[in-house]
C-alpha cells in the first residue's frame, strides 16, 4: 500500500485541510485518537476541536459498530475502498456515512487519512425514490385495469403483468413474466395479439380494441384494450407494447340484457312492439312471390273481462299462457310478438299458401281447451287478421294496416275466427273515417234530432213517457241509423260530447211535457268509463229544471261487466238524484245475475227477441215468465219492447206486465209528433175510447 509522507505538514496543507468542505480527520491506528479535525467534520458531528482531542475514532460509532471498526483498522480493510458505517453525533443522533481511508506519515507517525461523504440526504433521496417505485408498482398492481408492457425485441415477453391481468386471464403474474403469448394463449388468440401489437407500432399512436377472449380456465371475457408502442429508455425507436386492458364481461351483459328488455316484453318473454316493428320492415321488404310472409295479427277477445271479474294477476297468467301456445304451434323461422295488453303478432313463412289458414285453424282449435289460472279453469277465444306479403302489400306499414282492418273485420264478424285481407275492407275503414270526419262537423252543425217512442202503461193502457231514440238527418243522405254511427262515435270517442246533448236535449224537451210523463234515454258503456257522467247529469238537470224522477236513464248488462266498482258507485250515485235506473236488453247479455242484488233497478226492459219468439219457442215464452217473478223480488217495473202485434200484447198484459212499447203502439217520432200524441191522449182521457183506438189516433 502506498503512503502519503507528511512528516510535517505545511501550513498550506492544514489551511486546505482545515477548510476542505468534505469531513475530514486524521487519526493514530494505535491509539485511536483524532490527530487533526477539520471545520466541515466539527460541523457535520456537533464536537468540538477539543471535545474530538479527547476522544477516539470508536467514540463515534454505536456499540455495534465498533468490533467492525477495530478489525477494520487491524487490517486496514477500510483502506483505499469506501466504506459504508453508522456515525454519532454529539447529540446522540445515528446517520449513515461513507468514508474513505488512506495511511499517511503525519508528524514523523503513520496516521490514517479518513474522508467522510454523509449520506444522509442521498438516503432520503433513495428512500424517496424506493417509496415512489413502491407506491407506482403498489399503484400498477391494485389498478382494477390490467396494465402490461413487452418486450417486442424479445419476442414480445411479458416484462410487466398486473394482478388485474392475472385475474383476467386466469395466470398469475409470476407466471406470466418472461413469457410471450404463444406460451399462454391459443394460436389464434396469439396471432390476434400480435396483429394488435404490429398495428400499434405502425400507428405509433394509441389503438384501441374490444374482443373476446377464451381464459386460461376455458371461460369466455369480454377485453377492452388500449395499446401504445413505447421506445426504450435510452432511444427514440418504439421497443415495448404498453397494453391497458379492461374487462367489460358484466358490462356487455348488463347492455345485453338493457337491450334484450328494450326489444322483449318483460311478461311473455316475447319480442316487443319495437323488435317487431324492426323486423317487419326487413321481412317485408325480403317477401317475393316464391317466398312470401303472413302477418298475422291476434286479439284475446274479451281479456278486460278476464281482468276486471279475475284479477291483472290472473290476466297475466293468462297472457303467458297463450303465448306459450302460440310459441308451440310456431315453427323456428317463425316471429311471435307481444305487441301489448292482449294484442299478440305472427310473421309466417309461407312454405306453402294454405299454411297461414292452417294456422289459424290450428291456433283457434289451440286457444279452445281451458287455461288453468291458479286452479281456476277458464275459456278465451281469440280473433285474428290475415296480410300477405307481398300479394296484400310490399311496404311494411301497408301490410300491418291490411292486417290490423283483417283483425276488425274478424271482431266485427262476431270473433273467435279469422279474415284476410280484402280490399273492401279498406273502402270500409275509409268509410268509417268519412263517417267520423262527418261526425264532427254533425254535432257543431246541429244535425242530430231525437225522436221520441212512446211507452205505455198497461195498467191505465195511457202513456207512460218516451223514450228519446238519436237520429242523424245528413244533408245528403237525409236520415242515418244510430245502428250505422254510434259504433263509430263509441270507437272515437264521440260518443261523448253527442251523449251530453242527448241527455240535455232529451230533459229540455221533456220540461215542456205533463208532470207525469217520463224521458228515458240510452246511456253507452263508454259514457260510463267517463269520470264526468254524473256531473254531466246534474249540470243537464239544472240547465234545464226537469225534475231527476222524470230522467229514466237506460243501461245494458255490459256495464256491470266493465270497471264494476265505477260503474256500480256511478249507478248508486244517480239514484241518490231521484233518477229511475233501468237495465235494458234483459237477458241477452251477461249470463250471470248476480249484479242484480248488487244494485236495485227500477225497471227490468226485456229484450224484443224474447217477445217476438214467445209463440213459437216455449223456452222464450218461460223467459218473458222469469222476468216477471225477478222483477217482483226486487220490486221492479217490467217493460217488454218489440209488440208488433195485438197477441203479443194481450199474451204480456195476462203475464203481468206493466210496460210495452214496439211499433203496435208508437213508432219513435219527431218532438213535434210525440208533443201532438200527449194532447192526443189528453183528449181521449177526457172521453171513454179504447187503447186500441188511441194506437190508431197515434
Amino acid at each position: 500500500m502506498d503512503s502519503v509522507w507528511l512528516d510535517t505538514p505545511s501550513d498550506d496543507f492544514r489551511s486546505l485541510f482545515k477548510t476542505h468542505p468534505s469531513p475530514m480527520w486524521v487519526y493514530d491506528p494505535q491509539t485511536l485518537r483524532f490527530l487533526i479535525v477539520n471545520d466541515a467534520a466539527r460541523d457535520l458531528y456537533g464536537y468540538s476541536h477539543a471535545a474530538f482531542a479527547a476522544m477516539t475514532v470508536l467514540d463515534i460509532r454505536p456499540s455495534d459498530e465498533r468490533k467492525r471498526m477495530l478489525a477494520a483498522i487491524q487490517h486496514r480493510t477500510d483502506m483505499e475502498m469506501a466504506q459504508r458505517w453508522t456515525h454519532l453525533k454529539a447529540d446522540g443522533e445515528t446517520f449513515e456515512v461513507l468514508t474513505y481511508g488512506r495511511e499517511i506519515r503525519f508528524d514523523g507517525k503513520v496516521a490514517i487519512l479518513a474522508i467522510v461523504q454523509d449520506r444522509t440526504e442521498v438516503n432520503a433521496a433513495q428512500r424517496q425514490v424506493d417509496a415512489t417505485q413502491s407506491l407506482l408498482d403498489s399503484i400498477v398492481d391494485n389498478l382494477p385495469v390490467g396494465v402490461f408492457v413487452k418486450d417486442m425485441e424479445k419476442d414480445g415477453r411479458y416484462i410487466l403483468f398486473n394482478e388485474a391481468c392475472g385475474s383476467i386471464v386466469g395466470q398469475s403474474a409470476g407466471e406470466v413474466i418472461g413469457k410471450s403469448d404463444k406460451t399462454i394463449f391459443s394460436a389464434e388468440q396469439t396471432a390476434s395479439f400480435r396483429e394488435q401489437d404490429k398495428l400499434a407500432f405502425e400507428t405509433a399512436e394509441t389503438v384501441y380494441f374490444e374482443e373476446t377472449i377464451h381464459t386460461v380456465d376455458g371461460a369466455l371475457r369480454v377485453l377492452k384494450t388500449a395499446k401504445r408502442a413505447l421506445p426504450a429508455p435510452t432511444g427514440q425507436v418504439p421497443r415495448y407494447v404498453l397494453g391497458i386492458s379492461q374487462d367489460v364481461t358484466e358490462e356487455r351483459n348488463v347492455e345485453a340484457r338493457l337491450a334484450h328488455l328494450a326489444m322483449h316484453d318483460s311478461l311473455t318473454g316475447l319480442p316487443n312492439r319495437a323488435f317487431f316493428s324492426e323486423s317487419i320492415v326487413r321481412q317485408v321488404a325480403a317477401a317475393t312471390s316464391e317466398k312470401p310472409i303472413a302477418l298475422l295479427y291476434i286479439d284475446v277477445d274479451h281479456f278486460k273481462n278476464i281482468n276486471d271479474s279475475k284479477g291483472h294477476a290472473a290476466g297475466d297468467m293468462l297472457l303467458r299462457q297463450v303465448a306459450e301456445r302460440l310459441q308451440r304451434l310456431a315453427e323456428k323461422d317463425d316471429l311471435v310478438a307481444r305487441l301489448g295488453g292482449d294484442e299478440f303478432a305472427l310473421v309466417l313463412k309461407m312454405t306453402d299458401t294454405g299454411r297461414a289458414q292452417r294456422f289459424a285453424d290450428l291456433l283457434l282449435l289451440s286457444l279452445s281447451a281451458p287455461f288453468d289460472l291458479d286452479g281456476v279453469r277458464e275459456h278465451v277465444t281469440c280473433s285474428i287478421g290475415i296480410a300477405v306479403a307481398p300479394q296484400h302489400g310490399d311496404d311494411a306499414d301497408v301490410l300491418m294496416r291490411d292486417a290490423d282492418l283483417a283483425l276488425y273485420a274478424a271482431k266485427g264478424s262476431g270473433r273467435s275466427t279469422y279474415r284476410f285481407y280484402q280490399t273492401d275492407m279498406r273502402l270500409e275503414a275509409e268509410r268509417r273515417h268519412q263517417l267520423t270526419l262527418e261526425l264532427r262537423e254533425a254535432l257543431q252543425n246541429g244535425e242530430f234530432e231525437l225522436h221520441y217512442q212512446p211507452i205505455i202503461r198497461l195498467n191505465e193502457d195511457a202513456l207512460a213517457g218516451f223514450e228519446a231514440l238519436i237520429r242523424w238527418r245528413h244533408p245528403d243522405r237525409g236520415l242515418i241509423s244510430p245502428a250505422e254511427f254510434i259504433p263509430v262515435a263509441e270507437e272515437t270517442g264521440m260518443i261523448l260530447p253527442i251523449g251530453d246533448w242527448v241527455l240535455r236535449e232529451a230533459c229540455r224537451t221533456a220540461r215542456e211535457w205533463p208532470e207525469h210523463l217520463k224521458v228515458a234515454i240510452n246511456l253507452s258503456v263508454y259514457q260510463f268509463r267517463h269520470a264526468n257522467l254524473l256531473a254531466s247529469v246534474v249540470s243537464a238537470l239544472d240547465e234545464t229544471g226537469l225534475c231527476p224522477g222524470r230522467l229514466e236513464i237506460e243501461v245494458t248488462e255490459s256495464i256491470l261487466l266493465s270497471e264494476v266498482e265505477q260503474s256500480l258507485s256511478l249507478l248508486r250515485g244517480l239514484k241518490e238524484l231521484g233518477i229511475r235506473i233501468a237495465i235494458d236488453d234483459f237477458g241477452t247479455g251477461y249470463s250471470s245475475l248476480s249484479y242484480l242484488r248488487s244494485f236495485s233497478f227500477d225497471k227490468i226492459k226485456l229484450d224484443r227477441s224474447f217477445v217476438a219468439g214467445m209463440d213459437s219457442d216455449p223456452g222464450n215464452l218461460a223467459i218473458v215468465r222469469a222476468v216477471v217473478g225477478i222483477a217482483s223480488g226486487f220490486n221492479a217495473v217490467t217493460l217488454a219492447e218489440g209488440i208488433e202485434t195485438e197477441a203479443q200484447l194481450a199474451k204480456l198484459r195476462a203475464e203481468g206486465y206493466h210496460e210495452v212499447q214496439g211499433f203496435l203502439l208508437g213508432r219513435p217520432m219527431p218532438r213535434k209528433d210525440a208533443m201532438a200524441r200527449i194532447l192526443g191522449e189528453r183528449h181521449s182521457a177526457s172521453s171513454p175510447k179504447s187503447l186500441h183506438r188511441r194506437r190508431i189516433n197515434g
